[in-house]
């Protein structure tokens, strides 16, 4: 590859073929380290993807203080730790969001021999959204207890869904805080 210095500053110029050179000297290696973190192709895709495509955007600004093998590097580093840590989240507010659905709204589907726990974990639950403000506690239990959307229930309240979702998002936060002891003896490692 030529001298990676003029080839950052002929990208910084809005040099397409130098942008080409370098994502197709750099592809494989960045999407094989993705993809040794991940185990997917397609997720290992379009990480590098966005990489490059932030590259592009903001060729302009690019300060680079290592070489270019290097600063890429962590760019994919930093997309999967960030992907891997959306993707915990997600998983520990999915079953939050189930925890809550099967017990504290009293889902008869619920299986007989986790009863016991339901009930305490539906008291913890209780005690923990009274420690909430009143509006976001409100905009919790009409979302889970009513099953209204998040636009029935801006439109209920006068306020926007985008504030609901806060609400809602805010609720699950203090619940996963504050239910962190209580959940990691129910789930699986692998999703903590």
């Amino acid at each position: 590859m030529k001298d990676e210095y003029d080839l950052i500053i002929k990208i910084s110029n809005d040099d397409g073929k130098a942008f080409e050179e370098l994502f197709n000297h750099y592809f494989q290696y960045l999407h094989n380290i993705a993809y040794n973190r991940l185990g997917s192709a397609e997720l290992a895709d379009d990480i590098i993807q966005d990489i490059f495509t932030d590259l592009w955007k903001n060729r302009r600004r690019l300060n680079i203080h290592t070489s270019i093998k290097s600063y890429l590097y962590q760019a994919v580093r930093n997309k999967v730790y960030k992907f891997i840590r959306h993707q915990t989240i997600r998983q520990k507010e999915v079953y939050i969001r189930k925890i809550y659905d099967e017990y504290y709204s009293g889902n008869p589907f619920a299986q007989s021999h986790d009863l016991l726990e339901g009930e305490e974990l539906k008291e913890l639950i209780t005690k923990h959204l009274n420690e909430l403000p009143d509006k976001s506690r409100n905009i919790f239990l009409l979302s889970r207890e009513k099953h209204f959307t998040h636009q029935e229930i801006a439109e209920k309240l006068n306020c926007s869904p985008k504030t609901v979702e806060y609400h809602i998002s805010k609720v699950l936060r203090h619940l996963r805080s504050n239910l962190k002891e209580y959940v990691i003896t129910l789930i699986p490692f692998s999703l903590l």
